[in-house]
């Protein structure tokens, strides 16, 4: 017991403020990027992990919020509230709307939609920062509550919400930056274009989390061979764009004032 008087339990300070703010959905989404690190440091946010560290001499905290406009939201805010970055980035994989997007492609959008017509501006600036063919400028990004399997279904949402873009997370981050008056920007890469069918089979082994369940895929998919097929390109495609979304951010950072 402490003595009348004594100073009770000192706590650590806060992590200084961040440059900039990285809120991805998806592990696998955030693996190639956390890799890049120098000087990494880990702070528990309630459920949630925040990985700060070192790239391209700017301090970035990163954090794997979990899939949905709730999740990414929340995974915003916890690292508005404890790291304070100075422009905050909704970062992961999209589906493409346009047909002239290809697989990997990284695009910025400049607008962020909900099927409810709410929309959030990109700060101008941000939005046409470091304009170099690596990165392309499309209009509108959609948020979407489910994954998007079927090429009709992603010319239908084209057609009427006039996106270029769809994922389920940015809106989320985009209002949270917005009501806290931080700059926001969105980089997104293409996981599959205007043109592609996601297996409905495939698309279920996606749990809560959004990660692939790797041994209850092996045993839905046990003795159908071309149902494995499209599990483990779909893998490897996940990869190879979480690859190229790592590579972009770096890009996106050296253009940043």
């Amino acid at each position: 017991m402490s003595e009348p008087g004594a100073e009770g339990p000192t706590l650590a300070p806060p992590p200084s403020p961040a440059d900039v703010g990285v809120v991805m959905a998806l592990p696998t989404e955030a693996g190639f990027l956390i890799d890049r690190l120098a000087r990494v440091r880990r702070y528990k946010a309630r459920s949630l992990t925040v990985i700060e560290g070192e790239l391209e001499g700017r301090v970035l905290a990163v954090i794997v919020s979990g899939v949905g406009l709730a999740s990414a939201r929340r995974g915003a805010a916890r690292l508005l509230d404890g790291h304070r970055p100075r422009l905050l980035v909704s970062a992961g994989f999209a589906g493409a709307l346009d047909p002239n997007l290809n697989r990997n492609d990284l695009a910025i959008p400049r607008t962020i939609v909900n099927a409810a017509g709410e929309a959030v501006e990109v700060d101008e600036r941000l939005a046409n920062a470091n304009a170099v063919p690596a990165i392309r400028r499309v209009d509108r990004l959609l948020l979407v509550d489910r994954v998007i399997t079927e090429p009709s279904e992603k010319g239908r949402l084209r057609d009427e919400h006039k996106a270029d873009l769809i994922d389920m997370e940015t809106f989320g981050v985009a209002v949270a930056a917005r009501d806290r008056a931080v700059p926001f920007i969105s980089l997104r890469v293409v996981s599959d274009d205007a043109r592609s069918e996601l297996p409905p089979e495939v698309a279920r082994l996606l749990n809560a989390s959004g990660s692939y369940r790797v041994g209850a895929a092996l045993r839905a998919i046990w003795g159908r061979p071309s149902a494995a097929k499209d599990f483990w390109k779909l893998h490897s495609q996940a990869t190879e764009a979480a690859d190229r979304l790592a590579k972009g951010l770096q890009v996106l950072l050296r253009g940043l004032d």
